[in-house]
């Protein structure tokens, strides 16, 4: 399925969990969050269950959209869903999010060239912080993909979907070692040997 239009955050949750004013169009953030599940979340999780939480949203949100009173997520995601989400996914598209805005917030596409964001009364940042500020994003998103990875390798039997990826050439299949390049890394007690042979 894939769907590119459900958003498992919004920008309003964003920027309460952030340094993102208030005043960032929403535009900027919008797309790179659909991006951030795509690329990133869909690499952690694997394609079939990462369809599977999409799928539930997805008839949330069709109701949400014809304006249907009185719902609420429960009523559409199952609670095991509503648990990896809230707890789990959601930090980690967060942070995915910041590092895939940092450009957009930075500079825009022009018709002539690439131009940097100004306004009379704030100073663009150098690249050289950016970058700092970019690389720190990226740090975050990784720790929390690694808490989701432990916390779906913990609970398997609960997230059948999670170790079924595989069965067509398009499926991704859960990249357990997501974390690996910001040298963070969480303790686990016991180990388990997973779909891929590797030891957790």
């Amino acid at each position: 399925m894939n769907n590119l239009h459900i958003k498992l955050i919004d920008e309003d949750y964003i920027k309460s969990r952030s340094s993102i004013m208030n005043s960032v169009e929403n535009t900027f953030i919008r797309n790179n969050i659909l991006i951030a599940q795509d690329l990133h979340l869909q690499d952690i999780i694997g394609t079939d269950l990462y369809d599977d939480i999409i799928s539930e949203y997805e008839s949330y949100f069709i109701d949400v959209d014809l304006g249907v009173s009185g719902i609420t997520e429960a009523d559409y995601v199952s609670e095991e869903y509503l648990t990896l989400v809230h707890n789990y996914i959601q930090p980690c598209v967060l942070y995915y999010t910041l590092y895939e805005s940092v450009y957009d917030l930075y500079s825009k596409i022009a018709n002539k060239s690439i131009v940097t964001q100004n306004s009379d009364n704030s100073t663009v940042v150098d690249e050289s912080f950016m970058e700092k500020r970019k690389k720190d994003f990226l740090n975050k998103a990784e720790y929390y993909s690694k808490r989701l990875s432990n916390f779906l390798e913990d609970n398997y039997q609960t997230y059948p979907k999670y170790n079924s990826s595989g069965g067509n050439f398009s499926d991704i299949i859960p990249n357990n070692q997501a974390y690996l390049s910001n040298g963070w890394y969480l303790k686990k007690s016991g180990c388990r040997i997973s779909k891929n042979n590797d030891l957790f």
